[in-house]
């Protein structure tokens, strides 16, 4: 009987200022995997260099994001230049266990299947979290080259051309060991409530003072009461009240726009008390 062929496996990434992460995420893969493409934003640190070194399995792409442009372009720039037949999509700090690479190549070799689906275990300051909503992430980042594009902001979302048959679940977790520091969570933090704002924005609502302490009380007791944060002791504390925050400040965002007062008005006002105290002159 002829053996049936093992099927390529890629791995794409995205990458900004990496040099920090990008070694350990080079070395646990590029021993396993046919190749590697990362997309990258214009790093201004030793990047590049450190990809250089992983060349010709390594392919470095410099392509900063125009205008508009977000993550989910970033991420399809690199499945055009990728040539393999399945791709594993990943981001610079995660990292694939020994029994998840086992198990990612064992089944993509299955026929009739075009994609998986895996959960992460994810971190936050470099501790496992097992409530607040950390553990809730399941989605499709394992796929065959031609099934799967990207779109959306700063969160991507998925476009699948597969049927609900022909896509499976990994048993394996995914380790994902997101920021450093709760300073690089705050940066990134910026992002995500403008993308929060937009659909604030477009539904429409108006916010009133009270959806502002809403949307701050709603969110702490739904990550750390509903999803178990308290799980988590202080970390979990932590991470519900950031989250909590987060929401505050996205419908912030929004009541500002609702209600703001220009610069223009509050200069007219002091103009029209200095020209009431001429004419009284």
């Amino acid at each position: 009987m002829e053996q049936t062929k093992q099927p390529t496996l890629g791995v794409v990434a995205i990458s900004y200022n990496e040099e920090e992460d990008l070694p350990g995420f080079l070395e646990h893969l590029c021993h396993w995997v046919n190749e590697v493409v990362i997309v990258d934003d214009g790093s201004t640190d030793a990047t590049q260099a450190i990809a250089a070194k992983y060349a010709p399995k390594v392919k470095f792409l410099s392509s900063p994001r125009k205008e508009r442009e977000y993550y989910a372009q970033q991420r399809n720039k690199g499945i055009d230049a990728a040539e393999s037949d399945w791709l594993l999509h990943m981001d610079i700090d995660e990292r694939v266990t020994p029994a998840l690479a086992d198990e990612i190549l064992l089944r993509i070799a299955k026929p009739g299947v075009k994609a998986f689906k895996f959960r992460r275990l994810n971190y936050f300051l470099h501790r496992p979290m097992k409530g607040g909503g950390w553990a809730d992430w399941n989605l499709v980042h394992l796929a065959k080259r031609e099934v799967l594009r990207f779109d959306g902001m700063f969160h991507e979302e998925i476009k699948l051309e597969a049927h609900a048959q022909e896509i499976e679940q990994l048993q394996e977790l995914m380790h994902h060991f997101n920021d450093s520091t709760y300073a690089e969570r705050l940066q990134k933090s910026t992002q995500y409530q403008k993308e929060v704002a937009a659909r604030i924005r477009k539904s429409n609502k108006k916010i009133t003072g009270s959806a502002l302490l809403k949307a701050f009380v709603k969110e702490f007791i739904y990550k750390y009461i509903y999803k178990k944060g308290y799980r988590d002791g202080s970390l979990g504390i932590l991470s519900a009240m950031h989250s909590a925050s987060a929401s505050f400040k996205s419908a912030a965002l929004v009541w500002d726009e609702q209600n703001r007062v220009s610069r223009a008005e509050l200069e007219k006002n002091i103009a029209d008390q200095w020209q009431k105290r001429r004419n009284s002159q």
